[in-house]
């Protein structure tokens, strides 16, 4: 892994479903709280049960998602992430280790805000932490009622 910083380009930050209705200038500011980290296919890029902490945000490239079965060698496929996707984000709030795996399919660039860094910024910029809790609440909403929806239709003896 690579870390660097960039010039300030915002422009994967627009496609972040977090930010929507975030102005340009915050998101400057929020891109200039993080760094730019780069990891090759094959990396893990956040390991399930690692102290988390840090919101990042998939710049280019592709990873995916798993999370460990009943056995530590089971790895559960969850999901894709690609420019724009977050991940890391409900370690920011709850202060709980990453609760899955995150590993490049393909080179990435991630950007990777600490979440202490994050939280001080939104304290400080109420407007855009309503509509960044607002976003965050509606995602977490849509991801317990995929799970619920899968869980009525497991077969419970």
């Amino acid at each position: 892994m690579a870390t660097r910083k960039e010039a300030p380009n915002t422009d994967f930050l627009r496609e972040v479903s977090l930010f929507d209705g975030v102005q340009d200038k915050a998101l400057s500011q929020i891109f200039k709280l993080g760094k730019v980290q780069n990891y090759h296919a094959g990396q893990v890029i956040i390991e399930e049960g690692q102290a988390g902490g840090s919101l990042h945000v998939m710049i280019s490239g592709r990873a995916e998602v798993s999370k460990t079965g009943k056995s530590p060698s089971e790895k559960k496929y969850l999901a894709d992430l690609h420019r724009g996707s977050i991940f890391g984000e409900m370690s920011v709030f709850d202060n709980a280790p990453y609760s899955a795996t995150v590993k490049a399919r393909e080179d990435c660039s991630v950007h990777v805000i600490k979440g202490e860094d994050f939280k001080k910024f939104l304290k400080k910029n109420p407007d855009v932490a309503y509509e960044v809790f607002c976003t965050l609440i509606r995602l977490i909403s849509s991801r317990l009622r995929r799970t619920n929806l899968a869980f009525s239709l497991l077969e419970f003896n």
